[in-house]
């Protein structure tokens, strides 16, 4: 049986028309899907590299400024407390206090010889209100004379040439020594008071293990601007600058940089140096120089011209503007002074780098006024000196919003109102500090905080300032100040903030201020609500939540603070992030296509 194909019946032209519509209609559709696939994709690929540069906040670590090396500190740094003595008092029998004539001293520092009638004292622990250890204290010398322990401050135990042992009961007026002979020939010198317990090992041992413990926590990065006495500072050659062989550590030209890179190796944290105003190249070269040969080498190195030299109340502002105005920065003098402070530090961070081989190891700092976002530019912004920086610090304070108002309204208020204040007040920094500051990241710079924290002062109220220096007293010891700290951290991180230095360790409060996270050394912690909410951040900052467990006393969770780890800040890469960023570039360009797509086919519809 033949088989005859059948015949296609003819196709009509309306037929293929219907045909030819139906398949770019499919088309479309594959082509539409497939563009919005890609899309997805790309945009899904991106969203990672999105929500870290844009919506995490910075990590903040936490560090912290030290208090002064003074003779009325409140801290016990060292286990060799002579380190912390008054420089010598001159004393003439029949004379007012100090009213001596001038001593004759070796190069070193310690008293060559003594007129007859002529006596020298020093004073240790004289602002410690009687919060320095209890116990038998060993004072060891060299050399030929006799030192006495006077006003009754300690009690001689036993006594040979070179050593004595003190029984000492702590007392509001500290204890005082006189040197009432020396040999000229042999003069006494090495002095060291050695505290209870550390004759065998202070040798070895610099820092007081309580210091250590209490600032590890906040040892990520210590900034020594009071040890080196960086405020109304003289020094200008690095001949000037104190030595370890000097009889205290606690004089004008503030603590041998020595004990500051021993205590940051020790505590494995990154230095902030300051160096002063008026110093040398030569100076600055061979600071940096001692630094990068001493310092352990995994450590970074925080360089700033100075201390707030937009602030006129310091003579380092001085030197600025007259700088600046000498050498025709500006005929402004505040321009001027911001000028020539912006000129000088990029001078200085270029002896560093000479010094280091670059700046890896190095963290420059440039900074301004916080409540003055102008200071900022000014300073960045002069011959580019961001371009020569790593970081803008800023001192973010907290407790204008409650020192504006009248004595007597601060008086009268319940104290929990006082403390609304100041959470309504921290509660409103992070926008603040947006507003002002989101600019600096824009230059490629990270935003510091060189000091923060509360900034109550009862000295400017005159007459009411021993009634507001209580009232601001029981402010700072109230329990919700731990709460409000670790608040003012979190809007200080959300804002975009990195490292957060607080002012400072140990301070006795006083008409100058509140400043310390703690009082004293051996203070209770739990009497102490700012080093408790500044010890909350830390952990929340590894635990990504607020902690509930705390130390109660000055011994409970040593262990626990001994093994806190480091905190970093990696600012953004974009090297890094390169193929996300190129997906996202990809998925904006294809989104763009599809809508010019989308438009033209609805004009032709």
């Amino acid at each position: 049986m033949v088989r005859i194909p059948q015949q296609r019946p003819a196709v009509t032209r309306c037929q293929h028309r219907r045909l030819v519509l139906s398949w770019r209609a499919s088309t479309r559709r594959w082509i539409w899907g497939g563009l919005l696939g890609i899309l997805l994709v790309t945009t899904l690929s991106a969203l990672p590299w999105i929500q870290g540069s844009i919506a995490q906040p910075t990590r903040a670590p936490v560090g912290m400024n030290l208090g002064g090396v003074v003779s009325y500190s409140t801290a016990w740094p060292f286990t060799d407390a002579f380190k912390m003595s008054h420089p010598w008092y001159s004393q003439r029998r029949g004379a007012g206090f100090n009213q001596g004539e001038p001593i004759q001293l070796t190069e070193t520092g310690w008293v060559a010889a003594l007129r007859p009638e002529h006596t020298v004292d020093t004073v240790i622990f004289n602002g410690q209100h009687g919060r320095y250890p209890a116990g038998q204290y060993t004072l060891l010398y060299e050399g030929e004379g006799q030192i006495q322990a006077t006003l009754n401050t300690a009690t001689v135990v036993s006594q040979q040439p070179g050593r004595m042992v003190l029984n000492v009961v702590p007392q509001s007026n500290g204890l005082w020594f006189k040197l009432a002979r020396v040999n000229p020939q042999n003069p006494i010198r090495n002095i060291r008071l050695i505290l209870p317990g550390f004759e065998q090992t202070y040798a070895r041992q610099t820092f007081h293990p309580l210091f250590l413990e209490r600032l590890r926590p906040f040892s990520h990065t210590i900034r020594f601007m009071n040890w080196l006495r960086t405020n109304n500072s003289e020094l200008v050659n690095w001949s000037q600058r104190s030595t370890l062989e000097m009889p205290t550590q606690g004089n004008s030209q503030g603590v041998a940089l020595e004990y500051m890179i021993e205590l940051a190796n020790t505590l494995k944290a990154n230095p902030w140096f300051t160096m002063p105003h008026q110093a040398s190249d030569a100076y600055v070269r061979q600071f940096a120089q001692l630094v990068r040969d001493r310092l352990d080498p995994s450590l970074k190195v925080h360089v700033e011209y100075s201390n707030e030299v937009w602030n006129n109340i310091f003579s380092q502002s001085r030197y600025a503007q007259e700088q600046g105005l000498a050498m025709g920065l500006s005929n402004d003098p505040m321009e001027a002074r911001l000028r020539f402070y912006a000129q000088r530090s990029v001078e200085v961070f270029k002896i560093w780098e000479s010094v280091f081989g670059g700046t890896d190891r190095l963290v420059r700092i440039l900074a301004g006024q916080s409540a003055n976002p102008w200071t900022g530019r000014q300073i960045l912004e002069w011959r580019d000196a961001y371009k020569q920086a790593d970081a803008y610090a800023i001192a973010p304070y907290f407790g204008s919003s409650l020192e504006k108002l009248e004595p007597q309204a601060q008086l009268q208020m319940p104290i929990n109102a006082a403390m609304d204040i100041l959470d309504q007040e921290v509660s409103e920094l992070g926008q603040t500090l947006r507003t002002n500051y989101s600019w600096v990241r824009d230059l490629g710079l990270d935003l510091i905080a060189y000091e923060g924290g509360q900034h109550l002062v009862s000295g400017r109220f005159g007459e009411r300032e021993p009634q507001m220096r209580e009232r601001y007293l029981q402010v700072n010891r109230h329990p919700r100040m731990r709460q409000i700290y670790f608040k003012y951290l979190q809007q200080w991180q959300q804002a975009g903030g990195g490292l957060f230095c607080h002012f400072a360790d140990i301070y006795w409060p006083g008409r100058h201020g509140f400043w310390g996270a703690l009082e004293y050394q051996d203070q209770d912690l739990q009497t102490a609500p700012k080093y408790l909410g500044l010890l909350d951040f830390v952990r929340s900052t590894q635990a990504q939540e607020a902690p509930t467990d705390v130390p109660t006393n000055a011994n409970d969770g040593a262990e626990d603070l001994a093994s806190t780890p480091e905190i970093s800040i990696q600012p953004l890469s974009i090297g890094s992030n390169t193929p996300a960023l190129i997906s996202l570039i990809t998925g904006v360009s294809v989104g763009t296509l599809l809508i010019t797509l989308w438009v033209k086919q609805r004009r032709n519809v």
